[in-house]
C-alpha cells in the first residue's frame, strides 16, 4: 500500500461565501460517514461537489456506535448469506483504506446446552463463516489480518467473561473483527480525503428546504448557524444524508416517507475491560456487547421498543433501564449513573413488526425519479461499516439523475488521507530534529496514534505559534494542537477541537485545566468575548 510522504496536508477552511458561489453537480446534506463518504466518491469521480452539515462533522449519530467493523456474522445466524459477504468485504476494504486507525479485536460469546447457540451449532457455523470469509486478508497488511474462528472450553470462558451465564455453559465462541483506534480521526480522515478530491465542506451549515422547480430539485437553501446568513447551494442533483433529518428534510418532496426512528444508546463506563470483547443476550432480549475502548468498557447497543420523534434527547429513566439491562447482562459490570464517562446517543431508522420497533436490517438509497421527483436522492444509512458502499450506490444514482457518461467509485482503493500505515516515528523524530525541539514519549505516541502522517505538520505549526507546551500534565495534547484545529481543520467550536479534532475529551471530561486552557487558545485564534469563551466552556463541559 503506498504511502503519501508527497501529500501536502489539506487546509480545510470553513468558508461559506465560497460554497455559494459556484453551482454544482452534487450537494450533500449531511457530514456524518454515509454524506462524507458520498462526497468523496463524488469528487474522486470528477464531479463538482458542496457538502453542508448542520453540526460539526462527524457529531450526530456517526460518533454513537461500537466503534467496530463487522464482517457480518449476525446476518449469518439469519441465512442472509449474501449480507455476510458483502459485509466481509467491506471489513476488508477498511482494512486496505485505513489500516493506521483500526485494529483486530476477538469477540467472545458463550456456548449453551440445548439452544440456537449450542456448540454443535456455532461450530457448523463458524464452518461457514470462515468459507465465506475465506479471502478475508486478501491485499491487507499482515498487522491486520483476522484469525479464523474458534471454539473455547468453558473454563476458558469463564476466566475470559467474568459473570457470563453459568447454566448450560459448554464453552464459548470466539471470532474476530476490526475496532477503530480512534474513531473520531477516522471520520475526520474521510472529510479529508473528500476536500483533497475536490468537495466543498461547510459545518455548522442548516438546510432549511429544498429548492425546487416544479417538480425537480434544484439544491437546497441553507442557513449559517453561526451568522444566521441565508444562502442558496445550487446543484443539478441533491443527496440527503441527514440521519434523523432525512424526514424533515423531504417531507415536501413527495415520494416515500422515511422510516420511523428509534433511540439507540452506548455508555462508556469507568470499570476496566480486558482486551476482547464479550456479547451475551440481555433481559430486553437484545444481544448487548462490552468492549473495551480506551481502557474503559463501552456497553451497548441499547435502544427503545417503541418510534421516537426526531429530536428527542434522552432522559435519566432511559439511562437507568440501559444500566439495568447492562448490569443484568453483564453482572461484573456493576455500572451505576457516577460511573457513565459518556453517553452516546442517536436516533436511528427502523423498522415495526408485531408493535415491537427494531434497527433496520439494511441501508437504503431512495430514487425519488421513481416517485415523480426528479434531482433528489435519499440515503438511509444503517451501519458504520457499509457506509462507504451506501455512498458508492447513491453516487452512482446521483449518475443516473445527471445522465452521460457513468464512472466508477474508487474509493475502495485508495488510501484515506493520512489513515495509511508508514513510519510516523522515523518522520517525527526527523521533524523535530530539523526544528530543535523534543517531545515527552506520550506526546509521542499521542501524535503517532491520532494523526498518523499528519503529525509533522502539525508539529511544525505548533513549534510555529510557540504551542509545543501541554494542555496540562495529565494529557498528552499540545497546545499547539488546539490552534492547528482551528485555522487548518474548521473547529469553531470548543467541542470540535476537544471532542472531534483531538482525543481530548472523546472518553469524558478531561478535567477544568485542560478545557481552560484549550478555551484561552481558541479565544486568541478566533477573539471570542468573555461571554462566548464561558458559554463553550459550559457547553463542552455539561452532560455526559
Amino acid at each position: 500500500m503506498p504511502n503519501e510522504p508527497s501529500l501536502p496536508s489539506p487546509r480545510l477552511v470553513r468558508d461559506p461565501a465560497a460554497v455559494a458561489a459556484a453551482r454544482y453537480d452534487l450537494a450533500v446534506v449531511g457530514g456524518g460517514i454515509h454524506g462524507l463518504f458520498a462526497a468523496y466518491d463524488a469528487a474522486s469521480r470528477g464531479l463538482s461537489v458542496a457538502l453542508v452539515e448542520r453540526g460539526d462533522f462527524g457529531s450526530g449519530l456517526s460518533a454513537n456506535h461500537q466503534r467496530t467493523i463487522h464482517g457480518g456474522l449476525r446476518a449469518l445466524e439469519s441465512g442472509r448469506f449474501g449480507k455476510t459477504r458483502r459485509q466481509i468485504a467491506e471489513r476488508r476494504t477498511w482494512a486496505r483504506i485505513a489500516p493506521h486507525l483500526i485494529r483486530p479485536l476477538p469477540f467472545l460469546v458463550g456456548t449453551y446446552r440445548f439452544s440456537k447457540r449450542s456448540r454443535l451449532a456455532i461450530r457448523a457455523g463458524f464452518r461457514l463463516y470462515d468459507w465465506l470469509g475465506r479471502s478475508r486478508n486478501a491485499g491487507v497488511v499482515p498487522e491486520l489480518h483476522l484469525p479464523r474462528t474458534r471454539l473455547e472450553s468453558a473454563a476458558t470462558t469463564k476466566r475470559l467473561f467474568p459473570g457470563v451465564r453459568e447454566e448450560g455453559l459448554t464453552g464459548g465462541a470466539v471470532w474476530y473483527d476490526y475496532q477503530m483506534v480512534h474513531p473520531d480521526r477516522l471520520v475526520w480522515v474521510v472529510a479529508l480525503a473528500a476536500a483533497r478530491a475536490g468537495a466543498r465542506l461547510l459545518n455548522y451549515a442548516e438546510v432549511t428546504a429544498l429548492a425546487k422547480d416544479g417538480a425537480r430539485v434544484t439544491g437546497v437553501r441553507v442557513k449559517d448557524r453561526l451568522t444566521g446568513e441565508m444562502f442558496d447551494v445550487e446543484a443539478a442533483v441533491t443527496l440527503v444524508a441527514a440521519g434523523a433529518g432525512l424526514r424533515a428534510i423531504v417531507a415536501d418532496a413527495g415520494g416515500p416517507p422515511a422510516p420511523p426512528l428509534v433511540r439507540a444508546m452506548n455508555l462508556l463506563v469507568d470499570r476496566p475491560a480486558r482486551d476482547i470483547a464479550v456479547a451475551a443476550r440481555g433481559p430486553s432480549g437484545r444481544m448487548l456487547t462490552l468492549v473495551p475502548w480506551r481502557e474503559r468498557a463501552l456497553v451497548g447497543t441499547f435502544q427503545s421498543d417503541a418510534p421516537v420523534e426526531a429530536g428527542t434527547r434522552w432522559s435519566s429513566s432511559d439511562l437507568d433501564a440501559a444500566l439495568a439491562d447492562a448490569n443484568a447482562t453483564f453482572p461484573s459490570l456493576n455500572a451505576d449513573r457516577a460511573s457513565v464517562r459518556v453517553v452516546h446517543h442517536g436516533l436511528v431508522p427502523a423498522s415495526v413488526r408485531n408493535g415491537r420497533a427494531d434497527l433496520l436490517a439494511d441501508p437504503r438509497v431512495i430514487a425519488y425519479r421513481r416517485h415523480g421527483v426528479r434531482g433528489l436522492v435519499g440515503v438511509v444509512g444503517t451501519k458504520f461499516t457499509t457506509a462507504r458502499r451506501t455512498a458508492e450506490i447513491a453516487v452512482d444514482e446521483a449518475q443516473r439523475e445527471l445522465g452521460g457518461k457513468h464512472s466508477r467509485a474508487t474509493t475502495a482503493a485508495r488510501p484515506l488521507a493520512h489513515a495509511d500505515i508508514a513510519d510516523v516515528e522515523g518522520r517525527l523524530v526527523e521533524t523535530l530534529r530539523e526544528i530543535g525541539a523534543s517531545l515527552d514519549a506520550d506526546v509521542l505516541a499521542h501524535l503517532e496514534s491520532w494523526y498518523g502522517t499528519e503529525a509533522p505538520a502539525v508539529v511544525r505549526y505548533a513549534a510555529a505559534c510557540q504551542g509545543l507546551g501541554r494542555l496540562s500534565p495529565e494529557h498528552p495534547i499540545l497546545d499547539g494542537e488546539i490552534a492547528y484545529a482551528v485555522t487548518e481543520a474548521c473547529a469553531v467550536k470548543l467541542d470540535d477541537a476537544v471532542r472531534r479534532r483531538t482525543p481530548l475529551g472523546s472518553a469524558g471530561d478531561p478535567g477544568r485545566a485542560a478545557l481552560e486552557r484549550a478555551a484561552d487558545i481558541m479565544t486568541a485564534t478566533l477573539g471570542w468575548s468573555a461571554e462566548r469563551r464561558a458559554s463553550e466552556l459550559a457547553e463542552a463541559s455539561s452532560g455526559k
